[in-house]
């Protein structure tokens, strides 16, 4: 017995001596064991979805660059324009259209949804102006001192495609005709130029004089509705 090796005693753990125990050190990063690389990977729709977003940005940011902001929600078009009344006299009207667009991207694609005039009614009217809503104006003529307006609904409104009109008389307010009025027999045609065939086409005009000869080559192109005879029926 005096020739054999002593044994080593085991641990209070139950463990032999000679293994290693981790010991919890809160005062070393990660407990003191080798922090391990992350490399984050991205799935196949991700990575689609992350270049689709770089590449719509990059679009809108060219086109911002090219061509502005978005436009507004309304935009409006409006120029001077040679309106001949039927015994050839003409006068000049300053037409303005307001629209609401319809597409975010697009410039001039709009509705409609108002119009205004102006123009210089002579005595004792003086400058006359008026606002028709939703209506656009078609004719704007004189007979005997009375002013006569007609105006044409919109599609998709109350009565639309009637042609009311409304009258301005010496020392009267614009007021609409009665019911059995009729128009003067002299007045056959509409006499201002309508938006057709959009307002993109009409663009061209904005901010400018409308001359007689441009207007009608224009609207002989695009007329509103067959050869824009005007109806002499009674309101209805």
């Amino acid at each position: 017995m005096s020739g054999a090796k002593p044994r080593s005693a085991p641990s209070s753990l139950g463990r032999p001596a000679a293994e290693k125990v981790l010991v919890d050190r809160p005062d070393l990063p990660n407990n003191g064991l080798p922090q391990p690389g992350y490399t984050m990977r991205l799935n196949t729709p991700l990575k689609i979805s992350a270049l689709a977003l770089l590449l719509v940005g990059g679009l809108l940011a060219l086109y911002a660059g090219l061509f502005g902001l978005p436009w507004p929600s309304r935009f409006e078009l409006a120029w001077d324009e040679e309106v001949q009344l039927h015994d050839a006299r003409i006068i000049h009207v300053h037409i303005k259209r307001s629209y609401e667009s319809r597409q975010w991207l697009s410039r001039r694609d709009g509705i409609r949804r108002a119009t205004d005039i102006s123009f210089d009614a002579g005595p004792p009217f003086g400058l006359f102006s008026a606002r028709f809503q939703p209506e656009d104006i078609a004719l704007i003529d004189q007979k005997d001192d009375v002013w006569y307006f007609v105006l044409v609904r919109p599609a998709g409104t109350k009565h639309a495609g009637q042609a009311p009109f409304l009258k301005l008389a010496p020392g009267g307010q614009l007021q609409e005709a009665g019911r059995e009025e009729t128009l003067p027999a002299e007045f056959t045609h509409w006499n201002v130029m309508p938006d057709t065939p959009n307002p993109e086409l009409v663009a061209a005009f904005n901010h400018t004089q409308l001359r007689l000869a441009d207007k009608l080559r224009h609207w002989a192109a695009y007329p509103r509705d067959g050869n824009d005879v005007m109806r002499l029926r009674p309101k209805t």
